[in-house]
């Protein structure tokens, strides 16, 4: 193919543009909506605020892990260059398979239709160009990621500080405003289940909203002095999200009572009525807009590289292993996820199948981790820049939450986990019939 190679990727992810991808991808619209079902699982102020202070703690624990697995293999693909090197190709594949089928495009396409939504509402265009918003969505964001890296970079990092300066805004307004009683943080709810149980079932929508947390080390081979960067923007990102999450879970509280949280679905946008008088739907509709399209870009841009990586070893991804000289992208790999996504979108039945990903989702979370001890047995002279502070214990905690989440998934979702286990194991024949690796 002319203009394209295998060869090495062009450097152009700075520390910031590394950050800026975790931001984008983690601090979605989750953080919109699934306080109020953390209020209604746990009732107290002071649960509210340790469980997202938990969630942040536990996807820095598995930052750590990530860190020393990114600074050790700086190589574009993240989780399936660790897969691979840990367990071997089947894995890897099977990790590529469900990523390309279902986890990535999938997620894609439900933060489009989310964009769609929203964008339509602010318009007032009604529901009708729902679908087509959504996929303009895609198409535009994945032209401009096509027309090169910096482009791509470019309007993430535009993204980004748009999306931080509106929290921004709606904290300091939110708490100057008046409107709110330090009262509410004295309130003394009590959960209806035992409190380990309401803890643990209140952590699965905390660490969903957290999700994303590692996406920038799919980037790896785009990034200058990846084996320190990534350690950085991995450990930075998680930290400045969760400063953010408490500061926003405590605006809630000192605005509303637990109880009335608990039973607000849409509870920041009360918050920007509030703030913002009659145009606070508006800007919360555009907030969501941009924080939708920030994690769609990011997105593509993660999940190419993902798929650019699985090309160097199985022929059924082999035409998605080559670079574009000019713009320093995958195309091929850009233009397959991309394709995919706009298939589930105009399908319109992809959010069953999200419910299909978190089993998956967390069984190669506890993989990865429990990698880091894996590949210290197996490769003890390999160059680690970063080593996981607390090992062994903190890649055998991280390793067993997520694999405790991934056995509540299953329970609490046992055929939509069932199928998407189906979708995960179809891969194996998928893998013998294409030639297990190049």
């Amino acid at each position: 193919m002319p203009g394209a190679t295998n060869g090495h990727m062009k450097k152009s992810l700075g520390r910031w543009d590394s950050v800026a991808i975790v931001i984008a991808i983690v601090i979605g619209v989750g953080i919109f909506r699934t306080p109020s079902t953390v209020a209604e699982l746990l009732a107290s102020p002071a649960l509210i605020i340790a469980a997202w202070t938990a969630g942040g703690v536990i996807s820095a624990l598995g930052a750590l892990c990530y860190a020393e697995l990114s600074s050790s293999m700086p190589r574009s693909g993240g989780t399936y260059v660790y897969l691979r090197k840990a367990y071997g190709a089947l894995p890897a594949f099977l990790f590529g398979w469900s990523e390309l089928l279902v986890i990535r495009t999938g997620s894609i396409a439900a933060l489009a239709f989310i964009f769609g939504e929203y964008l339509s509402s602010f318009l007032g265009a009604g529901t009708g160009p729902v679908k087509i918003y959504a996929a303009l969505c895609v198409v535009l964001l994945a032209l401009v990621n096509m027309a090169g890296m910096k482009y791509g970079k470019g309007v993430q990092n535009i993204f980004v500080a748009a999306k931080i300066a509106s929290l921004g805004a709606m904290l300091v307004l939110g708490f100057s405003s008046g409107a709110g009683d330090l009262a509410h943080f004295s309130g003394e709810g009590v959960p209806d289940r035992s409190l380990p149980a309401a803890f643990a079932l209140a952590l699965i929508p905390v660490l969903w909203t957290f999700g994303g947390w590692h996406e920038n080390v799919y980037m790896a081979g785009e990034t200058r002095k990846a084996p320190e960067t990534l350690p950085f923007a991995l450990m930075t990102g998680i930290l400045s999200i969760t400063v953010l999450y408490v500061a926003v879970n405590a605006l809630y509280i000192y605005l509303f009572p637990a109880g009335e949280i608990a039973r607000s679905g849409l509870i920041a946008s009360r918050v920007f009525n509030i703030v913002s008088g009659r145009y606070g739907q508006k800007i919360l509709e555009a907030v969501i807009v941009v924080s939708s399209a920030a994690a769609v870009n990011a997105m593509l841009m993660t999940g190419s590289r993902i798929m650019y990586a699985a090309g160097r070893d199985n022929s059924l991804f082999a035409f998605m292993n080559r670079m574009n000289f000019r713009t320093g992208v995958p195309l091929r790999a850009l233009g397959v996820t991309s394709a995919w996504s706009l298939l589930l979108i105009f399908w319109g039945n992809f959010n069953r199948l999200l419910y299909f990903t978190g089993f998956v989702f967390w069984a190669f979370f506890a993989a990865s981790a429990a990698g880091v001890i894996v590949l210290r047995k197996k490769y003890p002279q390999m160059e680690r820049p970063y080593r996981v502070w607390g090992y062994p214990l903190t890649p055998l905690v991280f390793s067993a939450v997520s694999a405790i989440l991934a056995a509540v998934t299953f329970v609490s979702r046992g055929t939509a986990s069932l199928t998407g286990t189906v979708i995960l194991v179809s891969g194996i024949p998928v893998y013998l019939l294409t030639g297990r690796s190049k």
